[in-house]
């Protein structure tokens, strides 16, 4: 049965299919990102807190780039859900470790 449309990035619009069977579909590496990592600015309880997101990096690349962070910085912060989170406003160094690391990155909110 041939799809018309399918929001899984799986299907391919030029043969129709649900797994790919031409070949046009790559599958991107895991790691990969897509676009620029996202830095984003947001105020809790008062406080700034930067949250680096669409990173594409597993657990374990993540751990180790919040602790680069953390000792640049002198901040603390956390993993959640694929996302670092940051305490207090440490924008610019960010850009440069992400920067040093061939990483692009885009602000993005306050």
């Amino acid at each position: 049965m041939e799809l018309s449309y399918s929001t899984d990035p799986a299907w391919c619009s030029k043969c129709k299919h649900l797994p790919c069977k031409c070949g046009a579909v790559k599958k991107k590496a895991p790691g990969t990102v897509a676009g620029p990592i996202k830095l984003r600015l947001e105020k809790k309880r008062g406080k700034a807190q930067i949250i680096v997101c669409e990173t594409g990096m597993n657990a374990a690349q993540l751990k180790e780039l919040l602790k680069q962070i953390q000792s640049s910085c002198g901040c603390g912060g956390t993993v959640k859900d694929d996302t670092l989170e940051i305490h207090g406003d440490h924008r610019e160094k960010i850009e440069h470790i992400l920067r040093e690391r061939g990483l692009k990155s885009k602000r993005s909110g306050g």
